[in-house]
């Protein structure tokens, strides 16, 4: 019983942490229903997951507001905090010439679940997995619906190539106030205010012996 326990205690330190991991190459983003993997869209190079657990043949990671899958390996696992890690920008508008257009539930665009306006509010997950549509976010911040538009009704406006270097850490130089000059700094300015005394005092002083002498004779 205590091998058992000492091999579930290596293997539990063996486990990776959870960290982030750069996607090099545009990969899909699944999906899990219980028995399958279903492809959802394509992650952007040049940003970054979250990876959760590893998997033998898929890793669960987070991208933006959802939690889904790659596959194992299929990004790069990188050992520190990405300044940048998901899109900001990325949108999808409807062609001038259409005032509406359909959500589909499905990339295949079978099924609808909606109707998207113009004056829906559309962020950008990525395009489709084998399919000429893109999926989507549409709604507004309070009431929104995930699902597939086509590509033939809609302007894409793909996020531009992401800054993958990590935090900055602090600038110690910044935090420490600036270095204040001490009393050795104001040495040279003070001798050479005696200095200046000093000549002075010796050229003044030939004009006063030379004053008394001549009152003196007198």
């Amino acid at each position: 019983m205590r091998l058992v326990l000492i091999m579930h205690a290596i293997a539990a330190l063996a486990l990776p942490s959870a960290g982030w991991c750069l996607v090099t190459d545009p990969i899909p983003f699944y999906y899990f229903d219980g028995a399958s993997y279903t492809a959802v869209f394509t992650l952007p190079d040049t940003y970054f997951v979250l990876l959760e657990e590893e998997g033998a043949e898929f890793d669960r990671v987070s991208y933006l507001d959802l939690s889904g899958y790659i596959r194992h390996g299929a990004a790069l696992s990188v050992d520190y905090e990405p300044a940048s890690k998901y899109p900001t920008s990325g949108s999808v508008t409807l062609k001038k010439s259409i005032s509406s257009v359909w959500l589909y539930a499905d990339a295949a665009m079978s099924s609808v679940i909606g109707e998207v306006t113009a004056a829906d509010q559309v962020f950008l997950y990525g395009d489709a997995v084998g399919s000429d549509a893109v999926y989507v976010r549409a709604g507004s911040s309070e009431s929104y619906v995930r699902g597939y538009l086509s590509v033939e009704s809609v302007d894409i406006s793909y996020p531009p190539e992401n800054d993958t270097s990590a935090i900055a850490d602090d600038d110690p130089a910044e935090d420490d106030p600036s270095p204040q000059p001490s009393a050795d700094d104001d040495a040279p300015a003070s001798l050479s205010a005696v200095v200046q005394i000093i000549l002075v005092v010796s050229l003044s002083l030939p004009a006063f012996l030379l004053v008394f002498l001549l009152s003196a004779k007198k």
